[in-house]
């Protein structure tokens, strides 16, 4: 029966794929088409998660590129800017009464946690410990440790995973597997999730919880042949995960954030129509989303930097000096902790893959048609904030680049 499925899923790929191409008006060209395919070797196509190598988290990983004092903060001045730092993720504090409500409610948030002994008080000088480490960019070290402390230490240590697979591994094939990791660990709490929903004392425990589930999906696929994103069910899962933050928390900034940025990415890689017709992808929601975003917290890093993606994605070469606007506005934040000063870091390298594009490339498509055939070819991680901007000569001579 699993092969019959996977069949299935297969024949919808290279069906989409190909009536794609009879969809007026849609860009995806003979070649696109063939690029795809070509990036989407069989393996991919037949196991829905990507295989994880867990010797990928026992070496030593690299350092973020900033000390870790500059976003080092006690205890108390955590407690005290929280909810300035967490803007945009919304995360809640982990303070003691918290803790002993929710557990009292869902004892399975500390099942099998040997450190958690019935103190309130300790269990939350630890998680607070756990995200001291994140904050500052200590990133291995916060997945350790918060690996030992149950659901609650669960979800900072496994943003901090995130955020390294994105930002600081060297290859793409590392930062597939941990962002699969990442969804593999989080998908098993789903029901758990399902249960405390509707818990206003839980709202935003579950809305940063489907938000990592969700954007560790959502930046796999972002990259991802289109059959693979169609075998692998990507986009429900990446949209199912975006409206479930809302549901949980309706001002979540990167709730809408995410909402826009899903719809966008759709088009990017199917074109307009095909997006609108097979996804309900729609520049309207692309557009809502961002401003309510943007209302709620327009210094966030992340925010600019999408939305300016969203432009270059969707817009005309002469919508691109906009995005170039918003590029500078989010490389023009003051970073408060790790994630926005990764955030901006990425932003400024972005900037500059979208400044290549304008002076050599004719369109933004034949561009990423280039960058995607890099990645495949040589592994590297194009998100790596700690390499050097993409050039020219490489594009043109991706086999001159790969890595060992």
């Amino acid at each position: 029966m699993q092969i019959f499925s996977h069949m299935r899923r297969l024949g919808a790929a290279l069906g989409l794929c190909w009536a794609m191409l009879a969809i007026p008006g849609h860009a995806y060209s003979n070649d696109e088409l063939y690029d795809d395919l070509d990036d989407a070797p069989l393996e991919a196509l037949q196991h829905e998660d990507i295989p994880v190598d867990q010797r990928i988290f026992h070496s030593r990983w690299h350092r973020a590129p900033f000390a870790p004092q500059q976003f080092d903060y006690t205890p108390q001045q955590m407690a005290r800017h929280w909810d300035e730092l967490m803007v945009g993720i919304r995360a809640p504090f982990p303070t003691p009464e918290l803790l002993q409500t929710l557990i009292e409610r869902y004892p399975e948030l500390v099942s099998d946690t040997p450190a958690f002994t019935g103190d309130y008080q300790a269990f939350s000088n630890a998680l607070i410990h756990v995200w001291r480490l994140f904050l500052r960019g200590d990133f291995q070290q916060a997945r350790e440790q918060g690996l030992q402390l149950g659901l609650f230490g669960f979800y900072p240590a496994m943003f901090a995973q995130t955020l390294y697979a994105i930002y600081l591994s060297d290859r793409q094939s590392e930062k597939y597997m941990m962002l699969q990791d990442v969804a593999n660990r989080a998908r098993d709490h789903l029901p758990l999730l399902e249960r405390a929903q509707d818990d206003p004392d839980a709202a935003e425990f579950v809305a940063f919880a489907r938000l990592g589930y969700a954007y560790a999906i959502a930046r796999i696929a972002e990259e991802s042949p289109v059959p693979v994103i169609v075998f692998r069910r990507y986009i429900g899962k990446i949209k199912d995960g975006a409206d479930d933050v809302l549901a949980a928390v309706p001002e979540h900034p990167l709730g809408h954030t995410f909402l826009a940025a899903v719809d966008a990415g759709i088009m990017r890689r199917v074109g307009r129509a095909a997006g609108r017709l097979t996804y309900g992808a729609r520049t309207a929601v692309v557009e809502q989303s961002f401003q309510r975003a943007f209302a709620l917290a327009p210094q966030i890093p992340i925010l600019n930097y999408e939305y300016a993606n969203a432009v270059v994605y969707l817009g005309r070469r002469q919508d691109l000096p906009k995005a170039h606007e918003y590029f500078n506005r989010a490389t023009a934040v003051t970073p408060r902790w790790s994630m926005d000063a990764l955030d901006v870091l990425y932003a400024r390298q972005r900037q500059q893959e979208i400044q290549l594009m304008e002076d050599a490339y004719p369109s933004f498509r034949s561009f990423e048609r280039q960058r995607r055939r890099f990645t495949r070819v040589t592994d590297h991680n194009l998100t790596n904030v700690l390499t050097p901007v993409l050039t020219l000569e490489q594009l043109q001579h991706p086999e001159r680049y790969r890595l060992d």
